[in-house]
């Protein structure tokens, strides 16, 4: 059977962070100049509840609403004023990267005639700022939002394959997490490559790759 479908992992497959990515104790010691305190652990906890459970309930428009369930989540009031602030920081700072190989590998998959897609815990508007020419190329893009669960949830791949309308093998997933993008994957019947990019620990098995332009050499897997 051949594949029809190409998914990519966002984080640290499509693009990464940048080094100066905002960190929890960076928005604890802010907050606290304008006499709010909190802690940064907490934060951070929130921070993965929203994504993990609030984003999945509904589509997040941008940093301002994100940040405002972060802080009712922590059952924190902060002012409109402080959360403008906070936000202009987040946009700033919070461009995700797209690596060199992310866009030409879409592309070439388009150009085999496969369709694309991105398969991710990150909301769309954290991708959009940096990675807007990669989303326009993609066919769709599948978070906690569009699916309705989080990634890792076995549901999650099922739904995916539902949506897309094809069969699970028809699907070749590529993504650097062992579990959530080769492991979850397979159990759920897509193929699977693993992308170990250089500075990470070597991949075992056949299907690993060093770089995106290397995962066109399983496009015509029969």
């Amino acid at each position: 059977m051949a594949v029809k479908v190409v998914a990519f992992d966002v984080y640290d497959t499509l693009a990464r962070w940048p080094d100066d990515h905002v960190a929890p104790i960076e928005v604890q010691r802010l907050l606290a100049r304008f006499g709010v305190e909190i802690s940064y652990q907490a934060y951070e906890a929130a921070r993965h509840y929203v994504l993990f459970f609030d984003s999945v309930a509904r589509r997040i428009e941008g940093w301002t609403d994100f940040l405002a369930l972060v802080f009712g989540r922590m059952n924190t009031p902060i002012s409109v004023d402080l959360l403008t602030s906070l936000t202009a920081v987040y946009e700033r700072r919070a461009r995700m990267t797209p690596f060199d190989d992310a866009l030409p590998a879409i592309e070439a998959a388009g150009k085999a005639g496969l369709r694309t897609c991105a398969f991710t815990t990150l909301p769309e508007f954290m991708f959009r700022h940096g990675g807007s020419r990669i989303l326009s190329a993609l066919d769709h893009y599948f978070d906690g939002a569009a699916i309705g669960l989080p990634k890792g949830h076995p549901r999650f791949y099922r739904r995916i394959t539902e949506t897309l309308g094809v069969a699970p093998p028809d699907i070749l997933c590529v993504g650097d997490d062992p579990i959530c993008d080769i492991e979850l994957p397979a159990d759920a019947g897509w193929r699977t490559v693993h992308l170990v990019r250089s500075g990470r620990p070597p991949g075992s098995g056949e299907r690993t790759i060093a770089s995106l332009s290397d995962v066109t050499r399983y496009f015509n897997d029969a």
